[in-house]
């Protein structure tokens, strides 16, 4: 009988401690496809609301690259204060460290804006600033009279488009100008106020209204913007950030280079979203994927679609990727933890049959590569039975995984309700409408080589028993 055919022997006639190890590696197995899937898993979101309407794409900055390029300066300035690549570090009295940001580190790339804009198939494109809070000079905004205003920034936003008529508000229906004209690319310095804004300050078309930066009120320079129109609300547009500086009735439309100006950043623009609009409905599937092909340095942007939704990688997604390893190397860990005292429990029992392979003359290596064998086999049926089961386990590993950081991420929000701060960056929230895992061929033999590497470990460190023992030892032992 040869070792293939003793090792199935012994698995078949010990039916009881097999199926316990079987047990035991198939969930093992699961959780390790799992950990895999999820670190290739692609997350699809969809803004609130605030969906373009067209056969149209949206690019926008990308959260964990930005947290990347923060981590990379960090470890530049290596624990100094000073600034790198946009980021400036310092650290306060407290101990505490403050980091900002220029508008360089956080804007879309003009270059890369236009390289997609180029594609074929791309009939137009847009391009809007965030919303920058600067100070009204000659004119007052709206306020709320019963509302504390000390933790507001005071101020009124900007927002600034290469074409009005394609920002998302009026694409969506939620502002409409009914009284002077929309901007253009050609225009310069100019803006188009709410219906509120000019009734309360007396304004009309041909007005010029004066802007500086917010936090050198008396000593920055004024910038000023003539009103080419005035929009009516339709639709109440949410405001981004607690405060009457957000509120939809003092924001401010410009031209798409004003806003950097009183912001005290010219010529440092902070280009938030890019739309692109397809030529042919028909062919949009066709031009998405072209356009993925463009040569741009993907990993600092979402990609969304005209529905809102978004495929962005785990590691876009938050601490996906990293809870993901967790995942791994816990299960690998008590994986092999567990197997080893499976397996040594079996051992003891063997005690007997041990003794009689090495009073037959059978070598300890020879024994142990039986022990192993074994292993492997069992490896190979939970590896299968868990092959079978991984796409649901994964794919519910992952929505696990995904709502526990939206729920995280709403009572970060709750916290932080009633702060403002910032450049008037992230401008609407992300809702996750699902969670995509495939089980590729590549996540099969990673999963493959992790189950028989924890096997390895587990059956190595269990064969230690008969390994430190002298074969006198073992026989002395026998019943």
């Amino acid at each position: 009988m040869n070792i293939l055919e003793l090792s199935i022997h012994c698995l078949v006639r010990k039916r009881t401690k097999s199926i316990l190890l079987l047990s035991v590696v198939f969930v093992t197995s699961c959780f390790i496809y799992a950990g895999w899937a999820c670190k290739s898993a692609n997350v699809q979101t969809q803004t609130e609301g605030k969906q373009a309407l067209g056969a149209s794409f949206r690019m926008e900055e990308n959260e964990a690259d930005r947290h990347d390029r923060t981590a990379e300066a960090i470890k530049k300035l290596g624990g100094q204060n000073g600034s790198v690549d946009g980021s400036h570090i310092e650290q306060l009295e407290s101990g505490d460290w403050m980091i900002s940001h220029d508008n360089s580190f956080e804007t879309l790339q003009m270059e890369d804006i236009e390289t997609l804009a180029g594609q074929e198939g791309i009939a137009e494109y847009n391009v809007t600033t965030a919303n920058i809070v600067v100070n009204p000079v000659n004119f007052v905004r709206i306020e709320d009279p019963d509302v504390d205003q000390h933790s507001d920034l005071l101020g009124v936003s900007l927002r600034g488009n290469m074409e009005m008529r394609l920002d998302f508000d009026v694409q969506n229906g939620n502002i409409e100008v009914n009284e002077g004209r929309m901007i253009t690319s050609e225009d310069k310095d100019v803006c188009v106020i709410s219906r509120e804004l000019a009734e309360l300050n007396g304004l009309m078309i041909g007005d010029k209204l004066e802007f500086n930066d917010r936090k050198k009120r008396e000593t920055s320079k004024v910038y000023s913007a003539e009103i080419v129109g005035v929009y009516d609300t339709i639709h109440k547009i949410t405001p981004i950030m607690y405060g009457d500086s957000y509120r939809s009735e003092n924001i401010i439309m410009t031209d798409l280079r004003f806003p950097e100006k009183p912001q005290g950043c010219e010529g440092d623009p902070l280009y938030q979203y890019a739309t692109f609009w397809v030529e042919n409905v028909d062919e949009y599937d066709t031009v998405k994927e072209q356009i993925k092909k463009a040569d741009i340095n993907w990993k600092r942007y979402d990609f969304l679609d005209n529905t809102g939704m978004s495929d962005t990688m785990a590691e876009n997604f938050g601490d996906l990727d990293e809870m993901s390893s967790m995942i791994l190397i816990l299960v690998s860990v008590s994986g092999a933890v567990i197997i080893s005292l499976v397996f040594l429990f079996w051992l003891k029992s063997r005690i007997h049959e041990i003794g009689v392979f090495l009073a037959i003359g059978k070598s300890k290596v020879a024994i142990i590569a039986q022990m192993m064998l074994e292993g492997i086999l069992i490896g190979c049926i939970s590896f299968t039975l868990a092959t079978v089961c991984a796409p649901v386990l994964s794919k519910g590993v992952a929505d696990y995984l995904v709502g526990y950081q939206v729920k995280q991420q709403e009572e970060q929000r709750e916290a932080e309700k009633g702060m403002t701060g910032g450049a008037g960056v992230a401008e609407y929230e992300s809702e996750v409408v699902g969670v995509e895992t495939k089980v590729t061929g590549k996540i099969i033999l990673l999963s493959a080589s992790s189950i028989l590497g924890v096997i390895f470990i587990a059956v190595s460190s269990s064969c230690m028993l008969v390994v430190v023992q002298k074969p006198k030892e073992i026989l002395s032992r026998m019943s």
